[in-house]
């Protein structure tokens, strides 16, 4: 095998070395796009849906009883209960939670916060459920549905994400196996392809 084979077998290998190394570093970008839009959907989506579910069940609770009236939940429960939903808001994940997500949970808090006071205060003795608990159970509703519609169209934001990714991986795969038979033949064309020496051009000028 002479030098000008060699050269040409060494180049052929490269090119088809540095293209398998280009679709496999574009595949593994693609699959950890993958991966983390998954792990965000199960970690930060599915976390802040059960805090969320756990909120809204606690919250209806505290509503009935003020609605009957029920001392003696508030004398027995309603403590435990406030601890409780405060444990469930500091679950409530953050990192990555959107710009709304984190203003509607500041609200949400806040309004807790008020219902706290009100519920302790010397007024609520007389009327259990008067217009402005009315009113703060009615915000605290409402923060909690933004919530939810928050977190499915963020759920729906990260799976477009994961399926766009996969689409990816699928397409580059397909380039990849293309731009394989492509250099295959190009490898064929450059090996078998063996220029005339000046002696033989004579000879067939001849």
């Amino acid at each position: 095998m002479d030098i000008l084979t060699k050269i040409k077998w060494a180049v052929a290998i490269v090119c088809v070395f540095l293209v398998i190394l280009a679709t496999n570093l574009l595949d593994q970008n693609n699959f950890v796009r993958v991966e983390e839009s998954v792990d965000s959907i199960y970690n930060e989506r599915l976390v802040a849906k059960e805090a969320l579910l756990n909120l809204s069940i606690k919250f209806h609770e505290k509503e009935i009883a003020h609605a009957l009236q029920d001392s003696n939940y508030f004398t027995t429960k309603c403590i435990a209960v406030n601890e409780n939903i405060g444990e469930s808001l500091e679950q409530f994940p953050r990192s990555g939670a959107t710009k709304d997500e984190k203003y509607l949970l500041d609200e949400l808090i806040n309004n807790h916060s008020k219902l706290i006071a009100l519920e302790n205060s010397s007024q609520f003795e007389d009327s259990l459920y008067n217009n402005q608990c009315a009113l703060i159970f009615s915000d605290i509703k409402s923060n909690i549905n933004d919530l939810a519609t928050e977190q499915m169209n963020e759920g729906k934001y990260q799976k477009r994400l994961a399926t766009e990714a996969v689409e990816s991986v699928n397409m580059f795969s397909k380039i990849e196996m293309y731009a394989l038979v492509f250099l295959a033949l190009l490898l064929l064309v450059i090996v078998l392809y063996s220029p005339r020496s000046n002696q033989e051009e004579e000879q067939v000028s001849n």
